[in-house]
């Protein structure tokens, strides 16, 4: 996993700093996904799947309310 990311433990929060940052919503959040931002030429959220199946969520911190 890339260092760094962090993970939120939380789908709605996930969400809602998605939003904050204007970045475009998964159409599902039980699938594995990931917003590589091209401008900070990084992975900035992730949807990934664990060993047993359950969508883990993960942002890139730093980058919280930078634009």
């Amino acid at each position: 996993m890339d260092l760094h990311l962090t993970e939120i433990k939380n789908a709605h929060l996930f969400a809602e700093y998605l939003m904050c940052s204007g970045i475009k919503l998964p159409r599902s959040r039980s699938e594995e996904w990931e917003f590589f931002d091209t401008r900070k030429e990084c992975v900035t959220a992730r949807i990934k799947r664990d060993e047993k199946g359950k969508a883990r969520f993960f942002i890139c911190a730093a980058l919280l309310g930078r634009k």
